[in-house]
C-alpha cells in the first residue's frame, strides 16, 4: 500500500485529535489544546475528512468514539510520545555507553596523555575503547576520520573546531653523567654535543631546526629517528642528547633515569590544540570526552 503524502496533512491536527480521542468532548478536549469549541469544530471537521472517517459521533447528550477512532487512540499516543522524544537532547551516559573514540596524536603527545586517559576510560566508561590512528602531521585531516586530534598544526584541519590545550617549551634530556661535560648556560657549547633529533614520517625535519636556524644556530646531529619515545631510549643508553618538549621530558625522565636541563635561550612557547570536528560540537558523547581531557592537562 503505497504511503500517504505528509505534505497533504497538517501534523499538529494530531494533538488535536488526541485530546479528542481521550475526552470525546469538545469543550475538554478544547481546554487541553488551548481551542475555542467553534475552534475544535472545525479541526474534528478537518481530520474528518483527513482521516475519511467521522472519528466521534453524538450519542444522545455525549460523543463517542467510531471504531476507527478506538483504533487511533493508542497510535496516536504512541506516535506522538515517540515525535516528542526525538526533541530530546541525546544523553550520553559514560558507564553504559559502548562507543569507539579515535584520536590522532603525535607520540610526544600521547606519551603523556595516553595513560591518565585510558585510566579515566576505564573508570568511567568501561565499555568504550579509544584507537589512535597514524598522526597525519603537516597533512591535510578530514573530518569523518577522527573524534579529535591535539596537534600544533591546526591550520590542517579543515573543518575543525580548536581549543587551547596547553603551551609547552623544549628542554634537554641526557643521562646524568652528561650534566658534567658541558656548561649549561653555554648554549654553543650545548648545542656540540652529539644529538638525537626527531624527524615525525609527516615532516621533512626536526621541528627544533626552523627555530635554531631563526636564532642563527645549528647543532651537531649524529643520528635522527622519527619518535621522541626512540629518542629517548637512544639517550638513555648512550652519551646522546635531545631536545624534546617538556611534557614528554617530564614524563619520561624519571623511568629512563634521564635528566633535564632548561635550555639558556629564549624560546616562544609550543601551544598544542585540541581539535575537533565541528559535526561534532554538540554531540554529547564527544563533549564528554573532550571535558575528560581538558581535565587532564589543566
Amino acid at each position: 500500500m503505497p504511503k500517504a503524502d505528509l505534505r497533504h496533512y497538517d501534523l499538529n491536527q494530531l494533538v488535536v485529535l488526541r485530546a479528542l480521542l481521550d475526552t470525546a468532548n469538545l469543550t475538554r478536549a478544547g481546554a487541553t489544546v488551548g481551542l475555542s469549541q467553534p475552534g475544535m469544530s472545525r479541526a474534528l471537521a478537518r481530520l474528518r475528512i483527513d482521516f475519511g472517517d467521522p472519528l466521534l459521533i453524538r450519542s444522545g447528550a455525549a460523543m463517542c468514539r467510531t471504531p476507527r477512532g478506538d483504533a487511533l487512540r493508542d497510535t496516536i499516543e504512541e506516535f506522538l510520545d515517540r515525535a516528542a522524544d526525538l526533541y530530546q537532547p541525546e544523553a550520553f551516559v559514560p558507564g553504559e555507553a559502548r562507543q569507539v573514540f579515535r584520536a590522532a596524536m603525535p607520540d610526544v603527545v600521547a606519551t603523556s596523555l595516553l595513560p591518565p586517559l585510558i585510566e579515566i576510560l576505564a573508570q568511567e566508561a568501561p565499555h568504550c575503547r579509544l584507537e589512535v590512528i597514524g598522526w597525519p602531521g603537516r597533512a591535510p585531516a578530514r573530518g569523518g576520520e577522527v573524534d579529535f586530534a591535539i596537534s600544533t598544526e591546526p591550520q590542517v584541519y579543515h573543518g575543525f573546531r580548536m581549543r587551547s590545550l596547553y603551551q609547552d617549551r623544549d628542554l634537554l634530556v641526557h643521562r646524568a653523567a652528561r650534566q658534567r661535560d658541558y656548561d649549561a648556560k653555554d648554549m654553543a657549547a650545548m648545542l656540540e654535543l652529539p644529538h638525537v633529533a626527531v624527524i615525525p614520517a609527516a615532516l621533512a625535519e626536526d621541528p627544533v631546526e626552523p627555530w635554531l636556524h631563526g636564532q642563527g644556530l645549528g647543532r651537531h646531529i649524529v643520528a635522527t629517528v622519527p619518535t621522541y619515545l626512540q629518542a629517548a631510549h637512544l639517550v638513555s643508553c648512550s652519551d646522546l642528547v635531545a631536545i624534546v618538549p617538556g611534557r614528554f621530558a617530564a614524563t619520561v625522565a624519571r623511568p629512563l633515569g634521564l635528566t633535564e636541563t632548561a635550555l639558556p635561550i629564549d624560546q616562544s612557547p609550543d601551544q598544542q590544540w585540541l581539535l575537533y570536528p565541528a559535526r561534532l560540537e554538540a554531540d554529547p558523547a564527544s563533549a564528554w570526552l573532550r571535558g575528560v581531557i581538558m581535565r587532564l592537562v589543566r
